[in-house]
């Protein structure tokens, strides 16, 4: 741990995220705010769904149409900006 689990930054820990493996179990947002409010057994069960992203690798995966090489080929086809992939784990080569 400690570091993104996509491209391994871990230079400053302000820029990682957590990011839920199945958004459908995603009970809540992990960030300071929410887990003040929440049991330890909690946290650790919705830490247990994640993986450790920088925020680069996180948007990325979140907004796979507006990497520059994705765009230029969705410009090219006439789709813009407002085409959406779905973001795939398996293509990160994450175990």
């Amino acid at each position: 741990g400690g570091k993104c689990e996509c491209c391994g930054y871990d230079k400053n820990i302000a820029a990682l995220q957590f990011h839920h493996k199945n958004p459908e179990e995603k009970l809540f947002t992990l960030d300071a705010r929410t887990i003040e409010r929440k049991h330890d057994d909690e946290i650790i069960k919705e830490f247990n769904k994640c993986i450790l992203l920088c925020s680069n690798c996180h948007m990325e995966l979140h907004h796979p149409e507006l990497v520059k090489e994705n765009y230029e080929k969705f410009k090219e086809a006439g789709q813009g900006i407002n085409y959406k992939v779905p973001h795939d784990l398996a293509d990160l080569n994450i175990d």
